[in-house]
C-alpha cells in the first residue's frame, strides 16, 4: 500500500494538472497565472512544512537544498508554459500528454543508460519499441 498512494496522487494531480492547463483562458497571460501558480504552491509548500516536518527549523532546511531546487523551479515554468501552449495550438487533452510522457520516458531511458549506467532487458526494448509506434500512430492521427 505505501508505493500505491505516491501513484495516486501523481496521477490524480495530472489530471488536474492538464484540466487546469487546458482551461485557461485565451486571453489571460500564461505568465500570470504561472505567478497565481507558484504563490498558491508556496503556501502549499510551506503549510505541508510546518505541519508534516515539524518541528523542524526553516532556515536549517533551506540550507540544505542544492541546485536540484532551483533545477526543479526551472523545470516546473518549462512545463506549465509549455503544456499551456501544447493545448493553446489544438493538440488534445487526450493525446497531448500521452504523446509528451512517452517521449519523456524514452528520453529518460536514454539518460539512465547513459549517465546512470542502467541496463534493458528484451521486454524493456519491446516496451520501447511498442512505445515509439504509439507515438507514430498518435502524431499520423494528428
Amino acid at each position: 500500500m505505501a508505493h500505491v498512494w505516491p501513484m495516486a496522487l501523481v496521477v490524480f494531480s495530472n489530471i488536474l494538472y492538464n484540466v487546469a492547463s487546458k482551461s485557461l483562458p485565451r486571453d489571460c497571460s500564461p505568465f500570470v497565472a504561472l505567478v497565481v501558480t507558484y504563490i498558491t504552491a508556496a503556501c502549499l509548500s510551506l503549510a505541508g512544512f510546518c505541519f508534516l516536518d515539524a518541528p523542524k527549523n526553516l532556515v536549517q532546511a533551506f540550507q540544505k537544498v542544492n541546485w536540484a531546487g532551483m533545477a526543479l523551479g526551472f523545470s516546473m515554468v518549462g512545463l506549465e508554459i509549455g503544456f499551456i501552449f501544447i493545448y493553446r495550438s489544438g493538440w488534445k487533452i487526450s493525446t497531448a500528454s500521452l504523446v509528451a510522457n512517452v517521449l519523456l520516458a524514452l528520453a529518460l531511458l536514454a539518460v539512465g543508460l547513459v549517465c546512470y549506467h542502467e541496463s534493458l532487458c528484451l521486454q524493456e526494448v519491446v516496451g520501447v519499441a511498442v512505445c515509439l509506434a504509439g507515438v507514430i500512430i498518435l502524431m499520423t492521427a494528428r
